[in-house]
């Protein structure tokens, strides 16, 4: 397989190591680097969303997936039951 000579994508990290949050873009060109990118512990960066680019009938487009995440809470397994009034 070929690999493109082009980036399909991004992945967007936001730097926790800083007070502004700033966000970070790491490329990818491969469906491998984006798992790799995905997968392994960012030190001081915590993934937001990925973007993957594509060209339709020469028209560029982009599909973003946004995650939700936190620095503090309960674990979803932790979770109170809901208390009904």
């Amino acid at each position: 397989m070929d690999l493109p000579s082009y980036a399909i994508g991004q992945a967007v990290f936001i730097r926790t190591d800083q007070a502004d949050y700033e966000e970070e873009m790491v490329p990818f060109r491969t469906l491998d680097e984006l798992v790799r990118l995905c997968t392994t512990l960012q030190a001081g960066r915590m993934l937001e969303r990925v973007i993957i680019f594509s060209l339709v009938n020469g028209e560029p487009h982009a599909v973003t997936l946004g995650f939700l995440s936190a620095t503090k809470g309960q674990r979803p397994d932790q979770a109170h039951p809901m208390i009904e009034e």
